[in-house]
């Protein structure tokens, strides 16, 4: 557990632990292109919105996705509009100077409740983001 949701979001220093202790310390001389936070991939009716902090603070690391994603035919998955603007551990990143975005899929209603099962989850989804994953390591 990476205590990302650890306490309340609104006391800022209980959660997104893990992220938080990473940039705290990072080694000296550390370099990344960008980083990208698959985040709830497993939906079956899996579709990313652009998430808004993603889109103003690392336009372009959202835009290699996006179109790595068409190129591979999930354009209807990865859809090219923005959605909400969400505090996840890809903020500490952006904060760090880290490139970093959040591929989130906003709409998944299960999401911290006792229906959160595994019968919700996709194996054709979970392709579809490691398929868009491995590529972009490739590139």
């Amino acid at each position: 557990m990476d205590g990302e949701d650890w306490g309340d979001f609104a006391d800022s220093t209980e959660t997104l632990l893990g992220a938080r202790y990473f940039v705290a310390h990072l080694p000296p001389g550390y370099t990344t292109l960008y980083a990208v936070l698959f985040d709830m991939v497993g939906d079956k009716d899996l579709q990313f919105l652009q998430e808004g902090y993603s889109a103003a603070r690392a336009p372009e690391v959202l835009q290699r996705v996006w179109d790595t994603a068409k190129g591979l035919g999930y354009e209807r998955v990865f859809a090219p509009r923005i959605g909400e603007a969400l505090t996840d551990d890809h903020v500490p990143l952006q904060q760090a100077g880290i490139r970093a975005i959040d591929v989130i899929d906003f709409t998944f209603p299960y999401h911290h409740t006792t229906e959160d099962t595994i019968d919700k989850v996709s194996a054709a989804s979970l392709q579809i983001v490691g398929d868009v994953a491995v590529a972009l390591v490739r590139q």
